[in-house]
Order: structure tokens, then sequence, then C-alpha cells
């Protein structure tokens, strides 16, 4: 099956033909149809896999199609009607999230009243139209027992093309609404992607002493390169600053052996893939070439001093009406590496070493050791030291969720194998369910997956590990917590076979819990440019009322000020919503209050 983001005028005129009072019985007799089908359907399905969040999925193209394309005519005729009501469409359940498609910040609301109250006026005003649905539709199955409809629309407003993946279920009543539905805009309308695939996005910089653009960002890893390249995509001139004297060097600097935890298709950056020969799980110092080589290809424009100045040269005055701040992943929740002072360390014969010093067994050599921690690099640095003769002892404080990459692989696996979509479909679909959906499902998503690491999870618990509950599993650290997991490389075995010692349930009196610093994004903007700075902003960086990350990505409380974050697919993905966001400010879109868009 081949997908592209492309117009389906078939399927579009079938849809808009279909009368609104015409339309129930239309989605009862599909509904009838399909359940009359039943397990044959799905036994007979043309493409079985296991999709990103981990739910068993299989393609049935016809009756899946023909209930969405049924669906999509409620969902057009509910929105087109001027009392707003949804209920053709959507359940009283529903959850609608929307990424800059109908508002100019990221927003979810839960529940039907709502969404239309919140949904009515902007939806209105962004008369949306067009609609199409994409190919690839497909069954999702999250429980022996129940199975969703997802798939993909397109289609315009006023001032932007738009995609949609919507989450159907069945009712009582045997008809089909969608559970989830999650807007985003792909493009404003008027603006065309410069990046061709060959020729750099930018000429080689001509340095002066005093230089304009219209966006500085702050940092040259995985969000801040990504942002720059999204940026001068829609031909915003972007400077970028980096501290250290090389690109990549924040991957350089980790131990040796880091490598992704997450498979390279789900990995790689806007534009530019990593290399055709790279395997599964790409190692630290190929991710750091892989940086350099982005900004190369791109031709992007970077200097290396905060003080924006260069070595022999004057210094440089830039002026820019947008900063980026992009100072590394997990920063604004706080990980600045904190050493605190441990009482009677002067009189300890070894070494402290905090994580971010390590590089590998060869600065600690065959040693007692004791790590502290139990999440994913702590676990790797125990491999590796036990590996190379060390006496390890991993200290674990509380539980850990621990998955094999075999489950991941099945996880992400509309990233990986066969007859996988292109990776801008894939993103949708890994989005399909806003986090606070993925509440109500993520247990039973993991639950499907459970028989893969049983063993694995048995033998850990024989020798002392402390895994959580099925509530809070991994899926739920992974997307919700972000930490408090482990993806097996190894390790595993070496505590089963007891050349790893687990002390587990301790608590560390001499440390801090985390071996981090709890920098909040009010203390990042402080230190980077003063108090009064920071007094605007707001003290975020955790999920707001929404379940949406504040003030990452999105608009922080200072008018030109923007913080970038994550890993390397959050780097991807919303870095072309931060870069729309300027752009939509550039083209003087937004209204005086900066929260809607001004109706053309």
């Amino acid at each position: 099956m081949s997908y592209r983001l492309v117009d389906r005028k078939d399927v579009c005129i079938r849809i808009l033909e279909v009368p609104r009072h015409r339309y129930r019985g239309m989605n009862e007799t599909v509904a009838k149809s399909h359940k009359k089908q039943g397990r044959r359907t799905q036994a007979q399905s043309i493409d079985h896999s296991r999709n990103m969040s981990g739910i068993e999925t299989f393609s049935v193209p016809l009756s899946a199609e023909a209930i969405s394309s049924a669906w999509l005519a409620a969902f057009v005729s509910d929105i087109s009607d001027p009392s707003f009501t949804l209920k053709r469409s959507l359940m009283n359940d529903s959850y609608w999230r929307d990424l800059l498609a109908f508002t100019p910040d990221f927003r979810t609301l839960h529940s039907l009243p709502k969404i239309k109250h919140f949904f009515s006026v902007p939806v209105a005003l962004a008369r949306p139209s067009q609609f199409r649905l994409l190919p690839g539709v497909r069954h999702r199955r999250i429980s022996p027992t129940k199975t969703f409809i997802q798939g993909i629309i397109q289609f315009h407003t006023v001032i932007a093309q738009c995609t949609a993946v919507f989450t159907l279920t069945q009712t009582e009543d045997s008809s089909w609404k969608a559970w989830s539905f999650v807007t985003m805009m792909d493009r404003l309308s008027s603006v065309v992607d410069r990046f061709d695939g060959h020729t750099p996005l930018c000429r080689p910089a001509e340095w002066n002493t005093a230089m304009e653009y219209t966006a500085v960002v702050v940092g040259a890893g995985q969000c801040g390169l990504s942002v720059a390249a999204r940026l001068e995509n829609l031909g915003i001139s972007t400077l970028v600053l980096e501290r250290s004297g090389r690109i990549g060097n924040s991957w350089r600097s980790r131990y040796d052996s880091l490598e992704t935890n997450t498979p390279k298709a789900f990995s790689h950056l806007p534009f530019v893939d990593f290399p055709e020969g790279s395997g599964t799980y790409i190692p630290c110092g190929d991710v750091a070439d892989y940086l350099e080589n982005y900004q190369r290809t791109l031709g992007l424009h970077v200097t290396w001093t905060l003080s924006v100045s260069l070595s022999g040269q004057a210094s440089i005055t830039v002026t820019a009406r947008y900063v980026i701040v992009a100072i590394g992943g997990g920063t604004m929740g706080g990980a600045l590496p904190f050493t605190p002072p441990i009482p009677g360390k002067t009189s300890f014969l070894g070494s402290v070493i905090h994580s971010s010093e390590y590089k590998s067994s060869s600065c600690v050599g065959a040693q007692k050791v004791v790590v502290v921690g139990a999440a994913c690099s702590a676990h790797d640095i125990a491999q590796d030291m036990a590996n190379h003769g060390s006496q390890t002892v991993l200290v674990q404080r509380s539980p850990t969720a621990v998955v094999s990459r075999q489950t991941i692989n099945s996880l992400f696996s509309v990233y990986v194998g066969q007859d996988v979509p292109p990776t801008e479909i894939a993103d949708r679909f890994y989005v399909a369910l806003p986090l606070s959906a993925l509440q109500d499902s993520q247990y039973n998503a993991m639950e499907m997956h459970a028989h893969i690491d049983q063993d694995l999870r048995e033998n850990l618990s024989r020798h002392g590990y402390l895994l959580p509950g099925p509530e809070d599993n991994f899926f739920h650290r992974l997307s919700i917590r972000r930490g408090g997991y482990y993806i097996d490389r190894g390790c595993a075995k070496l505590i089963t076979s007891g050349k790893i010692t687990v002390k587990s349930g301790h608590e560390i009196s001499h440390f801090s819990p985390s071996g981090y610093s709890k920098t909040t994004i009010k203390q990042v903007a402080g230190n980077l440019f003063g108090p009064q700075v920071a007094d605007t902003v707001h003290d975020l960086g955790g999920l707001d009322s929404d379940y949406e990350f504040a003030g990452i990505w999105r608009p922080t409380g200072h008018n030109g000020l923007w913080f970038a974050e994550g890993d390397l697919f959050a780097a991807r993905f919303y870095s072309q919503f931060l870069s729309l966001q300027i752009m939509a400010r550039e083209m003087g879109l937004l209204g005086p209050d900066q929260r809607t868009y001004i109706p053309c």
C-alpha cells in the first residue's frame, strides 16, 4: 500500500455528496455490514502488524474506508450546522486536540460540551473545507474485545492546509463515532517550502560586526538544528548559537556505549534521514556525526560562542525578533548535571563520578563499583563496567519499568518493518491519541504486549528487581512521566546471571534523588536573559491542565521568547509547529490577544 499526503478527489466526491438526512441510515448500514463480517474480515486482512502505540493493527481497506467515509460525511455535516452539535460524529467522552489548525496554540479538550464550547467559534472563523480521506485507514485493536478504526483526513482552512487523525469506536447503537480527533496545521496556504532535497537552505554566512536575523536559536543540538531548518525552509532567516566547539558534542561527550533507544526511522530530523547503511539503533558517535552533517547539508548558519563573538574578530551585534532556547534535551525538566556535597567525601578513597562525566569502563578499571539509579543510563553504565571486570552493584531506589527491544520494535512498528508509511504519515498516527487519552488506553496497549517480556520480568523479580504495577507501565512512563524506565540492551541478563547485584528499595541519604538540579524554565530564562525577562516567563515545563507540555514549543509568556526541548522525535515533529507559530506572527495572522487567528 502506498501513502501520500495528496488529494483523494474520488473519496472527497463520495463524501460530500451524502445528504445530511441520509447519513444515519448509511452509517447504520455500513456498521451492520462490518459487524456481520466480524472475525472473517479480521482473519482475511491484507496488512497485519502492530502500530507505534503497541497496539495490534490490521488493514481492512474496504470496510474500514467505507465506515470512515460515512463518518467524515457526518462530521462535515456537524461542523457545517449552525448549532455545532457534533453529536453524530463525536462521542460524549471524546477528545479533540488541536495543533494550530484552529487556534495558534496547542489545546486538548475532553468531553463533548467542552469541545463544542471551545471550538465552535474558531471552526466557524476557519471555514474548513475540501475534506479528503487519505489511504491507509486501518483497524487498531487495543484489547482482545475492543477495536478502533483510525485514519487521516486532509482539509483546508482560510489560512492553511491541515490534516487530522481520527480514532473511531463503535457505540452501543452500532454507529461509529470519534473517540479522539487530532487536528494539525501542515503549512500556511501562501507559503512555499524552500528545501528541494538538494540545494542548501542558506548561502554561506558573511560575518559582520552588526548582523540582523529574524530568529536566533540558542543551541545547535537536535532541537536547535531542527527549528533552524524549519524556519529557514519557510524563508525566516535564522542564526544558531552553539557553546561547544563542534556540533554534536552533546552526544560525543556521553558514554561510549550509548545508543538511541528508539529505531532510526523514528529518530531522524526533518529533511535529512540517517545514512542508508545505519543500523536500527544509532550509536552516539554516529548521531553526533549526523547532526554535524545535517548543518552542513542544509547550510544552516551556526556560530560557536554564546557571547556572539568570533575568535580573533570583533564582537558581533545581532538583532532578532525571536529567540528560541534549545540548550539540551530534558533541560526544562531539570536535567542540568548536579553533584551535591557528600558528607565524608574527602575521606573516601575512591572516585565519585556523575553519569554525564562517565565515558567508558577504562576510567574506572576492574574495581568494586556502585551505580546509583536504575534508568537507561545507569543500566548501560553498569553493563559496561560489569562486562569489563568490575564487581558492580546497581542501587534501585524505586520500581523501574523494563521492556526488551523486541517490544520496542513492536510498539514502533509503524516506523519499522515492511510496507511502512512515510515518516510524515507515521508521525500523525503516533500522535493520534492525546496524552490525556493515553491515560485511558495505555494499560490495554501494554497488556497486548505483556507476553513478549513475561520471562524477562519474572527473572528480574526473582533477583530482587522492583517492577511497577500494570497501571504504571512502560508506555505511561515513556509518554507521560518521561522517565523511570529501561529498554534492555543486555543488562537484564547480567542481573539475572548474578554478574550485577541489585540492591532495591534503598534510599541514598547522601545523594540527590535524581542527580540533576531542578532548574525550571523561569530559572533558565533568568540565567540567559536576566531577571526582568524571567519575571514574564511562566514557571512551567510539566503538563498543563490540557495535558500539553507547558511552555515548550509554545508561547512562554514573553513575547518573542520560545523554548524547545525533547528527544529526536520531538525535534522533528514539534519543530514544524514552532516554526509555523513564528511564521503566522510574521504574516500578521494573529489577533491582538495572540490567542486567535484573524479571519480573512
